[in-house]
């Protein structure tokens, strides 16, 4: 049987929830309508996996999925950061492109999204074969590359809109429990002062001074 297509759908928090009109991303598509993720999400398709995003910076915080399988979560996490090959000048998309360790595993790299890029093939095979080298990951941001004469190129992290945040937020979430904390020591006996106020001690040296050697 052929292989079952994943296609990932980028939703804003806030946009999913109804609150704002922000547009969503269906992987190899491009912007759609938020009402027709919010649809696409409900119907529970297994062929789309949903991800959010983080309404101050944009930052994955959860991707749908069906299955317990890291790998396929690690591959989705790669398309959805990356979205294309990360080599400079390079706008292959995420569909096309092969996931590889930055650091060799034969070398003691991990299998971890940091440690991972997904460059399409021509460069795969370039990063094998010649001189240059992809540097570090992080969870939110592709790898850079280091040419062969020790130029270093910034990774190519994808564009993001800045949130649009509701006009009108719904009474529920404006809700916020002001009130003090209640003190649990509060019917708890202390013990008596073991130093009261009272009037201090004599000065045991009242005429001695400090000399300063002047």
């Amino acid at each position: 049987p052929s292989p079952r297509a994943q296609v990932l759908i980028t939703v804003p928090v806030l946009s999913l929830l109804g609150l704002t009109d922000e547009p969503a991303a269906l992987d190899g598509y491009g912007p759609i309508p938020p009402s027709m993720a919010r649809q696409l999400v409900a119907d529970g398709a297994e062929s789309f996996h949903r991800v959010l995003t983080d309404p101050r910076d944009g930052a994955p915080l959860e991707i749908g999925r069906t299955s317990y399988r890291v790998t396929k979560a690690q591959r989705q996490w790669l398309r959805m950061r990356d979205s294309k090959c990360p080599f400079p000048g390079c706008s292959n998309h995420s569909l096309d492109n092969e996931a590889d360790h930055l650091l060799a595993w034969a070398h003691g790299g991990t299998t971890g999204i940091s440690n991972l890029g997904q460059p399409c093939p021509k460069h795969h095979r370039l990063r094998h074969t010649t001189g240059w080298r992809p540097t570090t990951a992080s969870p939110n941001e592709p790898p850079g590359w280091i040419s062969p004469s020790g130029r270093r190129y910034a990774s190519e992290h994808p564009d993001w809109e800045p949130p649009q945040w509701p006009e009108q937020w719904p009474d529920a979430a404006l809700q916020v429990d002001t009130s003090a904390p209640e003190d649990p020591l509060r019917d708890v006996p202390f013990p008596d002062d073991p130093y009261p106020d009272g009037p201090r001690p004599k000065d045991p040296l009242p005429n001695w001074e400090l000399d300063t050697g002047g």
